[in-house]
């Protein structure tokens, strides 16, 4: 009978340990927390199981002199609670030692050092983000150091409320907020089967009948763009209502808001929700970059919508289309304050651009003088623009300095706005005013032309004096003239993909200089 029942006690033991966490079977026993502490104060990484502990200042500081746990079960537990939540930040849980902490209990001291690694991991990516490329590091506020973080971790270990502690981290400006929003809303809707695909087919535009109208209707009322309709699901006929929520959808994917389901209309609505979620995680790592409080009033350029706004005390007070650089000559990503507007500019041509302009020269002999150019040394000495053999020179060797006059051929329009950066980059006016009406706008060298520039200049003069009829009669006079931006507008050149308006709205833009794969990548990167 005995020895009937060793065989069964046997494969109960192993289907216990086969169904244990994975923590459990692959970590040794963890070291003590002194010796544990001893190892990272000579500045080695420890290691608990196959988790990684890294000796921060954060750690540390937590620590002090003492070898003494740090955890009570209460904060444990809510510990727990915070590292599962991460996921509603874009994070993944996983990179705060999620199935570790689940495999122990909450009053098990001996894992005091993996529980303190997991919130001071966490704190910092909620606070400063996991990486800042270099592209995009400028416009960055500057990350939060020990010294910040300390007090915000003690108070968590203290108070046993972890998740409040990690909260007050977040950004607090409405993008973050929007896009943790919109992320559970997608994420709601990637766990109910997703939107589906729509077949190929010509273009649906109103009153048009189409097979394919029903799946059209279902897909928008699956992204919440049509909320109502009055019209039967099974209806082919594209009605009204249709076109008004194809237009929204446009609207919020940066596309030609026409009504038509034409090629990239259908290409977007085409997207996975997959895509979508990894573009808000993206966005949310972007928006943990900025400050935490965004100014009271600033410029903000997206480069990838292609579309500038001012923002005062939390409202979007002005709105235009813009111009951005190309992929070969991108606009960069930056911070800067805004402190002089400039009537009837002249454009000095940068070095970059020479060979562009002797290009246009060997073309058409007469097109300095039609186009308004001098020619100078670099001295500034004015030199006859017949007496160069434009010939022998590639943009590079080219010796002399172009410069456009002002008037209604010059490259910065009728105005342009500075404010001091290192790629000299500015925003300002233009002529080719028909490019405006392109749904990718991908034209400049690197500065930002406005559509609207002169209602912008007067809008941040805020001046009576300066008003867009005073701007406009200055402007006629043809005459070079500078004017002090009184307060300093912060201006930001930004680079979003996804965001939210002021009433929650999500938005997405094309990658169009292809920098979001970099971005995912290092969030998922263990």
């Amino acid at each position: 009978m005995t020895g009937a029942k060793v065989p069964l006690l046997v494969a109960v033991l192993l289907a216990v340990a086969c169904t244990a966490p994975a923590y459990g079977q692959a970590a040794a026993p963890p070291p003590s927390l002194a010796d544990g502490l001893a190892e990272l104060r000579a500045g080695r990484a420890l290691r608990i199981g196959d988790r990684r502990i890294d000796p921060t200042p954060e750690l540390l500081g937590l620590y002090g002199a003492d070898t003494l746990p740090i955890w009570g079960s209460n904060a444990a537990a809510d510990l727990l609670a915070a590292v599962r939540s991460a996921v509603h930040d874009g994070l993944t849980p996983e990179h705060y030692h999620l199935t570790a902490l689940e495999a122990v209990r909450p009053d098990d001291a001996r894992f005091d050092l993996l529980r303190t690694d997991a919130l001071v991991r966490l704190a910092r990516d909620l606070r400063n983000g996991r990486g800042r490329p270099i592209a995009e590091a400028r416009a960055a506020a500057p990350a939060a150091g020990p010294d910040a973080l300390l007090p915000v971790l003690r108070r968590a270990i203290a108070s046993g409320d972890v998740t409040a502690s990690l909260a007050s981290l977040r950004p607090r400006h409405f993008i973050y907020e929007g896009l943790r929003e919109a992320l559970a809303r997608l994420r709601g809707i990637e766990a109910g089967g997703g939107w589906g695909v729509l077949p190929a087919g010509p273009s649906m535009r109103r009153d048009s009948l189409d097979a394919r109208v029903p799946l059209l209707r279902a897909r928008l009322r699956r992204s919440g763009d049509l909320v109502t309709t009055l019209i039967p699901d099974s209806s082919v006929r594209f009605d009204a209502e249709l076109d008004a929520a194809v237009r929204r959808f446009q609207h919020r994917h940066g596309l030609n808001e026409d009504g038509i389901v034409g090629p990239r209309t259908l290409a977007a609505l085409n997207v996975p929700v997959a895509d979508r979620i990894a573009a808000v995680r993206v966005n949310l790592e972007r928006a943990r970059w900025l400050a935490r409080d965004l100014p009271q009033r600033f410029v903000a350029v997206n480069i990838a919508g292609a579309r500038a706004y001012v923002l005062d005390a939390g409202a979007v007070v002005f709105e235009t289309r813009v111009i951005v650089g190309k992929t070969a000559t991108t606009t960069p990503v930056f911070t800067a304050a805004m402190t002089r507007v400039e009537l009837n500019p002249t454009w000095t041509v940068p070095r970059s651009i020479n060979g562009e302009i002797l290009s246009s020269i060997r073309r058409d002999p007469g097109y300095l003088s039609r186009e308004g150019f001098r020619v100078f040394t670099q001295a500034g000495r004015e030199v006859p623009r017949h007496s160069i053999d434009y010939a022998r020179y590639t943009g590079r060797s080219f010796p002399y300095v172009f410069r456009q006059d002002p008037g209604p051929t010059n490259a910065l329009g009728r105005i342009k706005l500075l404010f001091p950066n290192p790629f000299n980059v500015y925003m300002h006016d233009t002529p080719a005013r028909g490019l405006f009406a392109q749904e990718r706008r991908l034209f400049s060298h690197g500065c930002v032309r406005v559509e609207r520039p002169v209602e912008l200049a007067a809008l941040l003069l805020g001046d009576p004096a300066w008003t867009v009829e005073a701007l406009e009669r200055a402007i006629a006079t043809g005459r070079t003239q500078t004017i002090d931006v009184g307060s300093r507008v912060p201006v930001m050149i930004l680079y979003w993909t996804a965001s939210t308006d002021l009433h929650g709205e999500l938005h997405f833009y094309a990658d169009v200089y292809d920098r979001d794969a970099a971005i995912l990548a290092a969030l998922d990167r263990p």
